[in-house]
């Protein structure tokens, strides 16, 4: 496994790694990124650490516990094999009595995330449900709609006994979260950066499980977490924007902290209360050596310690190793070191900051304005654009004589 990542886990016994992509994906991805290694002493010492990463055959020798993934990850897995994938679309399209882009795109995400759950499968029955799931997220067209969201979360539940429903952080997305729980569901709180947020998803998970244990509802293999989607906090132009107006100059370490603050406080609240949610780190990024702070990645080096998953994109994977050199060291009780008092006076000064940080700096219909939030939120719909047309391409090689086509979308 990644040495840096092993050391992590050394230090972090309750921490849990993730992987930010499909597990089918793996195996291509790891041949690509040997295939880039400087040396053949190199590629043969990443090779002998990824023939650990990622082993869902055998859940005990495997690093990573979980998967995260999202309608944007299943449309670049797609795209990467656009061979492989079409001509399964064109069976998915001719399997239906009356097929359009929209409901070929639905049947084609379920395949993906019917595969991945498969794959992780035994994982999660070898940890009895604390591990092998897979995250799948409901279609970002629909997070101001409880009840289409709900219709879909429900479809997608009932896909594998690992499937985790992944709900966005908006206030509809909290009442499903609240109505998915309700039901014994597990359930992953995304699009969602803010300590506002996280009370948010604590208090439907709680009413959730009051319900579902009131019913009588078993929750034994039942989860919750909370996505910190911490490199997307800081990669909002917002509190630069807001810094410079006030003629702060807030360097890219500050930025690291005001993300890893908010990690911070939200860990404390949940070791405090003992809330039945678990935060889960995503958009992890290594550091930029000109910042000046001696830290390979501050996401890590300063949550270390924590009872927190990690979820890792390919990308942040491949920069932890080729800098494992840089690696300063992680200690047991980084998560409860304060952030360094000036720097949070600073920040505060920052509304996005102080807003994201104050357990009342915004209220549930706001979260959806938030500049991370419609700035990931953006992102997600181009991606999603990108499957979708990408289904309608499949549908336009068709003759269109020998199958009855619609072709709207929603």
């Amino acid at each position: 496994m990644p040495i840096v990542l092993h050391e992590f886990q050394g230090v972090s016994p309750s921490a849990e790694i993730w992987w930010d992509s499909s597990p089918l994906d793996f195996p291509r991805w790891r041949k690509n990124i040997l295939g880039t290694a400087p040396d053949e002493g190199t590629r043969h010492r990443w090779s002998r650490q990824l023939d650990l990463f990622l082993q869902p055959d055998s859940p005990g020798d495997s690093l990573v516990r979980g998967v995260t993934t999202n309608p944007s990850l299943v449309a670049q897995s797609v795209l990467a094999s656009p061979k492989a994938w079409s001509g399964e679309i064109r069976d998915i399209i001719g399997s239906q009595r009356l097929p359009d882009v929209d409901s070929t795109f639905t049947l084609v995400y379920e395949e993906a995330l019917r595969r991945a759950a498969a794959r992780m499968l035994p994982m999660w029955e070898w940890s009895r449900g604390q591990y092998g799931w897979v995250s799948g997220q409901l279609d970002p067209r629909l997070v101001f709609n409880a009840d289409l969201m709900l219709e879909q979360a429900l479809r997608l539940a009932r896909i594998a006994p690992n499937l985790m429903v992944k709900v966005p952080g908006s206030a509809a997305g909290y009442e499903v979260i609240r109505r998915l729980v309700g039901r014994g569901i597990s359930v992953n709180n995304t699009l969602s950066y803010t300590v506002p947020q996280f009370l948010a998803c604590v208090d439907a998970v709680e009413s959730g499980l009051r319900h579902a244990r009131s019913q009588g509802i078993a929750t034994d293999r039942w989860r919750a977490v909370f996505t910190h989607m911490i490199g997307r906090f800081g990669a909002n132009t917002d509190l630069r924007y807001e810094a410079a107006i006030r003629e702060l100059e807030l360097t890219p370490a500050e930025i690291r902290w005001a993300e890893v603050a908010i990690l911070k406080r939200i860990h404390r609240m949940v070791r405090e209360h003992g809330h039945p949610v678990k935060p889960l780190v995503s958009s992890l990024e290594v550091d930029d050596p000109a910042m000046g702070t001696g830290t390979l990645s501050m996401h890590l080096e300063q949550s270390a310690g924590g009872a927190i998953a990690y979820t890792c994109k390919p990308q942040f994977l491949a920069d932890v190793m080729r800098r494992e050199a840089d690696l300063p060291g992680f200690t047991s009780d980084a998560i409860d070191q304060e952030v360094p008092e000036r720097v949070l006076e600073r920040l505060m000064w920052l509304p996005s900051f102080h807003r994201a940080y104050d357990p009342h700096g915004m209220g549930v219909e706001e979260f959806a304005h938030y500049g991370a939030f419609v700035s990931t939120y953006t992102e997600v719909l181009g991606n999603t654009r990108k499957l979708l047309d990408f289904i309608a391409h499949q549908f336009q090689t068709l003759s269109a004589s020998a199958l009855p086509l619609s072709v709207g979308t929603r």
